[in-house]
């Protein structure tokens, strides 16, 4: 387990993947600077397998920081499809994840070392289609989401925030 800075310290900013394509690109909001912030994260092998372990990881934290049980089961969904999409769409070794928690609001970020140019996108899958959902669940479950370059040549960070409704 490792900890990390609250995201954008490090002047990083999104740069695509507004939640739905009808709604106009938002910058995440700045955690308030007197909030308390608990912060975990992790990193797994870039296999089928680790979806599950990441999931379980992820559910564990939340229990322990006593976060909503709805929000977490929403919060292990998310991570389940970001940690699939970063398995079967990129060339990476391994994905790391990070939770930052502050008051009832949650921001989870997975990182992968792949170097595919495309964005992850919501795409609509026919009615008979097995996969192609999962970004639209996220889109439906989070209050925003989004994709930050880590380095053009190297991976990317795809994040998500949950919080009350």
């Amino acid at each position: 387990m490792w900890l990390r800075h609250p995201p954008q310290a490090d002047g990083r900013q999104p740069l695509v993947a507004p939640s739905r394509p009808d709604v106009q690109l938002s910058w995440p909001q700045p955690v308030p600077v007197t909030a308390a912030v608990r912060e975990a994260g992790f990193e797994l092998p870039a296999h089928a397998s680790s979806v599950g372990r990441a999931r379980a990881r992820v559910g564990a934290r939340l229990r322990r920081w006593g976060f909503p049980e709805d929000l977490g089961h929403t919060a292990q969904l998310v991570i389940s499809e970001f940690f699939t999409n970063a398995v079967l769409h990129t060339d990476s070794g391994q994905i790391s994840c990070s939770l930052q928690l502050s008051g009832q609001r949650l921001r989870i970020e997975v990182t992968d070392e792949g170097t595919e140019r495309c964005s992850p996108q919501p795409r609509d899958a026919s009615d008979d289609e097995v996969n192609g959902r999962g970004l639209q669940l996220v889109s439906a479950l989070a209050e925003s989401w989004g994709v930050s370059a880590r380095d053009p040549r190297r991976g990317r960070v795809v994040w998500a925030e949950l919080g009350p409704q």
